[in-house]
């Protein structure tokens, strides 16, 4: 075994480990720094509340637990070297990373290696869809979360008396909002409605008042758009700039970020997103959780955060029952995962085209008073849908 010095991360809140004598080592794969480092930071504190919980537990087959961690710099091609890095460090598996179009190659790259990947927030659906035998995703994927938002859309038109036929979709140009607006169009198509406007735009785009005027000329019933974190902020500031009024505004990524409250105040306030996991949702563990990924952060915590919790604990689950720390027992005991955490369950299954996917139940979480919380689906909900979203000169 060798000596870690377990990575100093881009975090300032995420605390530098001591030297120590790491027993088992799992690679990470993340985005600590670049344009998505916002996210892989929250990733990271999520990985380190699991790491501590699995530790002071007894470890995996009786050793510590450790990761040894390279930062992809939000770039695949440095995603594809730090594949390399780790495999010559012959660790069992490998979890990563933050943006699809990072992911994705490494799936590729790992798939050949046989490697085993434990997909860490990446969502498109072409990672497990062929997928490989080699590639597991314990978190949702683009067909979930869309069939997610057209079943919340479903629900509004079902429960109240207000007439919803249309939709426009604004989306950005990367691999993630592309799939996620494809699977949009489709289940719009599925489920009778008219898409009215469907734009995307480049990543960097700062000024959307012109497709936003063109959007409320066409007066959607829906919003359904999918932005990063700036991009959602500046869309959300520019709906009002231009009056761009709609019944019920769905903004996928940028608005499940506490920071998308606060940038736009008020603004946030009816709109809907889709997610993982939620600090109130009815299952169990999740107060103990919350208050953990709190602590460690010492901010609000995401859905980001409970999906780098639950990567790790599907990988130590894996480990801990798996025949040796062969990478192709490893494989195996991923395959045949059965596990009950309180982000959620996790059963890696084949189906409708997808392999190695857990078939996850995703949530609504809708911004009431300044705060995220959960809406639907009913089962799950902590609060109800504040439903229809009035005029910007209403509110």
């Amino acid at each position: 075994m060798k000596k870690l010095l377990t990575a100093a991360l881009a975090a300032p809140w995420i605390a530098v480990a001591s030297p120590t004598w790491a027993d088992i080592e799992v690679g990470i794969i993340n985005s600590l720094s670049g344009n998505f480092a916002t996210f892989g930071q929250r990733y990271q504190a999520g990985m380190e509340v699991a790491l501590e919980e699995i530790n002071a537990a007894g470890g995996v087959r009786g050793e510590t637990l450790s990761m040894i961690v390279q930062d992809d710099r939000s770039e695949a091609n440095s995603a594809l070297a730090a594949v390399e890095a780790l495999n010559r460090s012959n660790v069992p598996l490998i979890m990563g990373s933050y943006a699809s179009g990072i992911t994705g190659p490494m799936a590729q790259l790992m798939t050949r290696q046989q490697i085993p990947l434990i997909v860490l927030g990446s969502a498109d659906d072409s990672i497990t869809k062929p997928g490989s035998p080699w590639v597991f995703r314990a978190k949702h994927n683009s067909t979930i979360v869309a069939s997610t938002y057209f079943d919340y859309f479903d629900h509004l038109r079902e429960t109240s008396d207000e007439e919803l036929s249309t939709v426009a979709m604004l989306y950005g140009n990367g691999a993630w909002p592309e799939s996620l607006a494809k699977e949009g169009r489709r289940f719009a198509e599925e489920r009778g409605f008219e898409v009215v406007g469907s734009q995307s735009y480049d990543q960097g785009t700062s000024d959307f008042r012109p497709i936003l005027n063109r959007f409320r000329s066409s007066s959607p019933d829906l919003l359904y758009i999918v932005a990063y974190a700036e991009d959602g902020v500046a869309i959300a500031r520019q709906m009002r700039e231009v009056n761009l009024n709609a019944k019920a505004v769905a903004i996928d990524t940028g608005a499940a970020l506490p920071s998308f409250i606060n940038q736009v105040g008020d603004l946030a306030e009816y709109v809907a997103t889709v997610v993982s996991w939620s600090k109130d949702v009815q299952y169990d563990g999740v107060d103990d959780l919350y208050e953990r990924l709190k602590e460690k952060t010492g901010e609000e915590p995401t859905f980001y955060e409970a999906e780098g919790y639950l990567a790790m604990r599907v990988a130590a689950d894996a480990i801990e029952r798996a025949a040796s720390l062969d990478r192709s027992d490893i494989r195996d005991a991923l395959a045949n995962t059965n596990l009950d955490t309180p982000v959620t369950h996790v059963a890696f299954e084949d189906f409708d085209g997808f392999q190695g996917q857990n078939p996850i139940r995703s949530l609504v979480l809708q911004i009431q008073d300044g705060q995220h919380v959960t809406v639907f689906p009913d089962d799950l909900a902590a609060e109800e849908i504040r439903f229809p979203t009035p005029a910007w000169q209403n509110r």
